[in-house]
């Protein structure tokens, strides 16, 4: 979904397609890297506990920084060390609970290991994706990215799994897939272009704070308890989120 949507952006447009040239590691270790961690952060949803998961993969920001700083040359200012400290416990906080407690969990939980290896995974990933992205533009970079994503994902279902692969196209999927397709097309696309404008590990904290909306949504849809914790969590990541913004 997400390289033919590509690929139609440029037909559309008629914008000239960069070569990749140099950029193509970018490209093959961003799909292996997509492919780790959809598969550990899936594998640790399915069989553990989302108030542990949820804590431990929002600590990707802290691995974003260091292959940042080895491909692009970027290290985050004073502000933004405050900040990344800051939306780090405040999505912590916000996802489960105590963060001793979740990070003692990693090394006895199986979920809790899998969420830490797909963290390590994204946190490299938005260092790669921002290398990439500035040699050959976010447009060019993404069609290739998802291209190289689409085929070693489809190489590796049809030798692996090839009748479940048949077995799942129903109507009922498709709408899901289609769904899916639509919000990460949109999605990656924002959070590709920000890459482009500020180091990785701001633009990775930042994407983070997505569990914020869900602090209202849960209130308001589900009566989620706790309340108080959850909004101080939010405001926290929020103060973090601030001061990455104005570290640029």
């Amino acid at each position: 979904m997400a390289f033919l949507a590509w690929l139609a952006f440029f037909v559309v447009t008629g914008q000239a397609l960069a070569v990749p040239s140099a950029s193509w590691p970018a490209i093959v270790v961003s799909a292996g890297l997509v492919l780790g961690m959809g598969g550990l952060l899936a594998r640790a949803s399915a069989r553990g506990d989302i108030s542990v998961v949820g804590p431990v993969f929002a600590l990707s920001p802290i691995f974003t920084v260091i292959p940042d700083a080895v491909l692009s040359g970027t290290l985050p200012s004073a502000l933004g060390w405050v900040g990344l400290a800051l939306a780090v416990a405040g999505t912590v906080t916000l996802s489960g609970g105590a963060a001793g407690a979740t990070l003692r969990a990693v090394f006895t939980r199986l979920d809790a290991r899998d969420a830490l290896g797909a963290a390590i995974f994204l946190g490299f990933l938005a260092a790669v994706d921002r290398w990439g992205a500035l040699a050959i533009g976010a447009p060019a970079y993404l069609l290739c990215s998802h291209g190289a994503t689409a085929a070693l994902t489809t190489v590796i279902v049809l030798v692996t799994a090839p009748r479940v692969l048949a077995t799942s196209a129903t109507p009922r999927d498709l709408v899901t897939i289609l769904a899916h397709g639509v919000l990460g097309v949109t999605g990656t696309a924002m959070q590709t272009t920000a890459l482009t404008m500020a180091p990785a590990a701001y633009v990775n904290a930042i994407r983070r704070m997505s569990a914020v909306v869900a602090v209202v949504f849960g209130r308001a849809f589900f009566g989620e308890a706790d309340l108080g914790r959850r909004l101080a969590a939010a405001l926290l990541a929020c103060a973090g989120a601030l001061c990455l913004l104005l570290a640029r």
